[in-house]
């Protein structure tokens, strides 16, 4: 008789136990402690790009997936809020998940509009390069900012709706709570639902110096490791050790599902494949939260929820490793998914979902990933037997969108109209530089 289909748990430490592999349980060494319910934290491992100037916003426009426009807006107004997105090289692959916000406070009052960029820490050299590689002759000016002029938080409060004062972000018609010249900026965080909301605080002061009612911003501060954890348990990649530049794939990585990408918007890079693949209908690899467990000790094909277990320890291959069935032939073992990251018994993996769980893709027949293992396989520095099985999950919310078809498809596309809009930008790009060179003659 087939077994239940594992299901994402609520409360994650409802089944905690104690197992390991191999030999590296230190009595010592502890994991990142469970996050709890209602919190927030300083994510120092992220850094800030500011981009000012009066074509900012068109400069963006051309380079990430998401829009700097108002949808569906016949007036083309300029967004005024946060949200989620990426920057994608010419192939279609990420290059850069990011966030981007209003640029807050007095700067961006005066006659320049501005934005602010956040990215991974070490990954804004890289994103600055290819920002000014498509610089051009664009009026704007790109800078990385320093180490504590601004900070970033994540703030959450699980089982609740998201909080009244980032409602804004979603293109509602709420304006924003923030004054016209507040230092703070902040949006819901989309990549999950109800994962919280992300939050811009000017200098290095902790977050109560700015906003100290807790019906704005609830909980305590907590670790860095523990929003990773809590990452993990929702299914949620950040970052390029997570989300690998230039080889995934926007759709692989969810990006459809946390609202990162605008599908009806104009030309941007990288454009190309991701429509078509939308278009398509279909995403045989998603981003999914892993269990992890000793295979050796546990031969009932892992556990049947999704739990996180401090006091676990185990040993985790680098990044990118390989996950294979266990017990198969070598040679006929086909990879079934690929290994990002984790902390402790849990992670995060790009999973095959046709051979690691029973969602049904294009009305083909589900398959059986109760009927197998999986561990994961990668030659590890000491020669040792490789022990670690994975059990792939999938939350509610993405079983439902694919599932359900939610995919946004596309309104037709009015080539004509396209054309002209083009034409009347070319035209005007060319007038402003003949008044700037006669303007520098005289």
């Amino acid at each position: 008789m087939m077994r239940p289909r594992p299901s994402v748990c609520n409360r994650c430490l409802g089944r905690s136990r104690d197992f390991s592999t191999t030999a590296n349980r230190s009595q010592n060494s502890q994991n990142a402690p469970f996050p709890p319910t209602a919190g927030y934290s300083r994510l120092t491992n992220r850094g800030l790009i500011s981009i000012t100037g009066i074509d900012s916003t068109t400069f963006l426009q051309g380079l990430m997936t998401q829009n700097m426009l108002v949808a569906n807006d016949p007036n083309r107004s300029i967004r005024r809020t946060g949200a989620y997105t990426a920057f994608l090289n010419s192939q279609g692959r990420v290059l850069n998940d990011a966030f981007v916000y209003p640029l807050p406070g007095a700067e961006a009052q005066g006659p320049e509009s501005g934005w602010l960029v956040e990215v991974d820490k070490d990954q804004v050299p890289v994103l600055l390069k290819h920002l000014k590689k498509h610089k051009l002759r664009a009026k704007l000016k790109l800078r990385a900012l320093e180490e504590g002029e601004r900070t970033i938080w994540s703030s959450w409060k699980n089982h609740a709706e998201p909080q009244r004062w980032a409602a804004y972000s979603l293109e509602s018609d709420s304006s924003s709570p923030f004054s016209v010249t507040s230092e703070i900026a902040g949006c819901i965080d989309t990549r999950a639902p109800g994962f919280g909301s992300r939050i811009i605080t000017p200098g290095s002061d902790g977050l109560r110096t700015h906003l100290p009612d807790e019906m704005q911003v609830p909980g305590s501060e907590v670790e860095l490791d523990s929003y990773t954890v809590r990452r993990f348990l929702h299914g949620v990649a950040e970052g390029q050790a997570e989300v690998l530049s230039g080889s995934a794939l926007p759709l692989q990585c969810n990006m459809d599902m946390s609202r990162g990408i605008d599908f009806r918007k104009g030309c941007y890079v990288g454009q190309e494949l991701t429509i078509r693949t939308h278009h398509r209908g279909v995403t045989r690899k998603r981003l999914l939260p892993v269990q992890l467990y000793d295979l050796a000790s546990d031969t009932q094909g892992g556990p049947e929820t999704l739990t996180y277990d401090p006091s676990v320890q185990l040993i985790l291959p680098p990044g990118e490793s390989d996950i294979v069935k266990a017990g198969a032939a070598t040679r006929r073992n086909r990879s079934a998914g690929t290994f990002l990251n984790g902390i402790g018994n849990i992670g995060l993996a790009l999973c095959r979902l046709e051979v690691m769980t029973d969602v049904a893709l294009m009305g083909e027949t589900p398959a059986r990933p109760h009927e197998h293992q999986f561990k994961l396989s990668w030659t590890p520095e000491v020669e040792q037997q490789n022990d670690v099985g994975v059990r792939a999950f999938v939350p509610p919310w993405l079983r439902d969108f694919i599932s359900g078809g939610k995919e946004e498809k596309p309104a037709p596309r009015n080539i004509e109209a396209e054309v002209a809009e083009r034409a009347r930008e070319f035209v005007e790009r060319l007038e402003e530089e003949e008044e700037e060179y006669e303007s520098q003659r005289q």
